[in-house]
């Protein structure tokens, strides 16, 4: 944080964001202020739960998982190995899928990733993950605030667009969807495929202006 010496969060006390399929988000980099490198924590409150959401890193990054608390298993491709406390899981190639599934209540493990050749920088699922409890509450305008709040230097990036396109599409904002929507797809072509068959569009795709 800026002009502070030192900032201190809590991997294992600290409050969690809701995240994918029930997975705990501990935003440790965003908490923290750091911008060398990402780092952040999830945790799955009971066994059996996903503690490593399924995924390839897609931004080409290398990942390192530390399990702090609690047991996983942890999948990388094709094979399984079991992860207790202490275990240290480093994943170099980003086109690997991976996956974790927590053995114990309260398993918590700590993801750290960069880009072998180049400086990090953070990435855009940050702020879409601290929307998704709105979106799934259908609070669309929380949703909408919270990702303007908090999208920064990546407001301007497609997904952010298409996301809040959705969320002005379901309050009726027809406008302020079409804008959104119509930024999303000068950026990326894929987003109008993507729009023919959203249902957060179904209130606006009979516009006129509707990307067809």
């Amino acid at each position: 944080m800026d002009g502070e010496p030192f900032s201190v969060a809590s991997f294992l006390e600290d409050e969690t964001v809701p995240s994918v399929g029930g997975l705990q988000w501990i935003p440790l980099r965003r908490r923290l202020g750091v911008e060398a490198f990402g780092v952040n924590a999830f945790r799955a409150a009971n066994r059996g739960d996903s503690v490593i959401e399924e995924h390839v890193e897609s931004p080409g990054q290398e990942e390192l998982y530390f399990v702090v608390a609690g047991s996983a298993e942890i999948t990388i491709g094709e094979e399984t190995i079991a992860a207790p406390t202490g275990t240290a899981v480093f994943i170099p190639d980003p086109t690997q899928k991976r996956s974790g599934t927590a053995l114990e209540d309260g398993t918590t493990v700590i993801a750290i990733g960069g880009w072998p050749d180049k400086p990090y920088h953070s990435l855009p699922w940050e702020p879409i993950y601290l929307a998704l409890d709105a979106m799934r509450r259908g609070d669309w305008a929380e949703a909408a605030e919270t990702l303007e709040r908090e999208a920064g230097e990546h407001r301007d990036t497609g997904i952010i667009n298409y996301r809040l396109a959705c969320c002005h599409a379901r309050l009726g904002e027809t406008d302020l969807a079409l804008d959104e929507l119509d930024r999303a797809i000068e950026i990326s072509s894929d987003f109008r495929d993507r729009a023919r068959t959203d249902e957060h569009f179904d209130l606006i795709r009979d516009h006129i202006a509707f990307p067809a």
